[in-house]
């Protein structure tokens, strides 16, 4: 009797690399011809946009289908060994954080006109939930650094339970003053893109909260992969066409508001070196079945 199991993320890793290659040109391409400039909103709706929800739509699809399939096959690996890689990862994701928390707080300082809600609302905006947010962001980055250290030694990193919530706490906080802003979802802006990546990445740090501190975390290692891969792909295309424009020297074409944040580039990578390195067979739920006779000495 021998035990099988076969993961499934080379197919991920498949599908997420194919609709990468799909949707980053088409994002980057909608961003110099299909978007109102300074706020984001599609002008038409032209075939680049019909083809790109199809795609982010069926690969998002896939990822929760495959990974509700074995949502009782895997487990968050949580012992004390040496993960260089998302230690590396982990000390990046850091400095981005800290630097998208303190770019978020100057852009609250943008002029209030840019914002659907009264001005006295607005300050009160700009002024104590921004802070706010600045404060619970400096905080996610310094979880984000003692994660590294405890990657790097080899020690368990369920040992910080509470911090691991505070990048739960900093997405609600960046969703809550983007509801402020003007968004179209029928026209679907570069605003409402970025605020589904919020919810999905507030959805996969919350259960990795939950997993990486071993708090009732049983059959919760799913939501890390189901969560986490369209996390991955949002973020990537809210970062690479932002930055290309930039690097191009069309800076006009993209959201008012919007900015090539490198904690998206972080956290994607951080997200995928998690599923991929971190995810294990959950043993006592494999299925065993014969795979040749065993022959005995008598």
């Amino acid at each position: 009797m021998v035990k099988k199991f076969r993961p499934v993320f080379t197919n991920e890793a498949i599908v997420l690399a194919a609709a990468l290659l799909i949707t980053l040109p088409l994002r980057t391409l909608q961003h110099l011809t299909n978007m109102e400039q300074g706020t984001g909103f599609y002008t038409k709706i032209d075939w680049n946009i019909i083809v790109y929800g199809i795609v982010l739509a069926a690969a998002m699809g896939y990822f929760i289908f495959s990974a509700v399939k074995k949502r009782k096959k895997v487990l968050l690996e949580t012992a004390p060994v040496k993960l260089p890689g998302c230690g590396v990862l982990s000390f990046l994701a850091a400095f981005a954080v800290a630097y998208g928390a303190y770019y978020d707080y100057k852009l609250s300082k943008v002029d209030v006109s840019l914002y659907t809600v009264s001005s006295t609302a607005t300050s009160a905006i700009n002024g104590s939930l921004s802070n706010i947010q600045f404060v619970v962001g400096a905080v996610a980055a310094v979880f984000f650094l003692i994660l590294s250290v405890l990657f790097l030694a080899g020690k368990a990193s369920s040992t910080v339970k509470l911090l691991s919530l505070t990048p739960v706490l900093w997405f609600i906080l960046k969703l809550v003053v983007r509801f402020t802003r003007t968004v179209s979802y029928i026209r679907v802006s570069d605003l409402a893109m970025e605020m589904i990546s919020l919810v999905l990445l507030a959805l996969f740090f919350m259960a990795f909260a939950q997993t990486n501190s071993n708090i009732e975390a049983e059959g919760t290692a799913w939501k890390l992969e189901g969560f986490g891969f369209p996390a991955a792909l949002m973020c990537l295309n809210m970062f690479v066409p932002r930055i290309v424009i930039a690097l191009a020297g069309k800076a006009e074409f993209k959201y008012i508001l919007s900015y090539a944040d490198f904690s998206d580039l972080a956290l994607a990578l951080f997200i995928v070196a998690t599923v991929l390195t971190r995810i294990i067979p959950n043993t006592a739920n494999i299925i065993v079945t014969p795979s040749a006779e065993v022959e005995t000495a008598e």
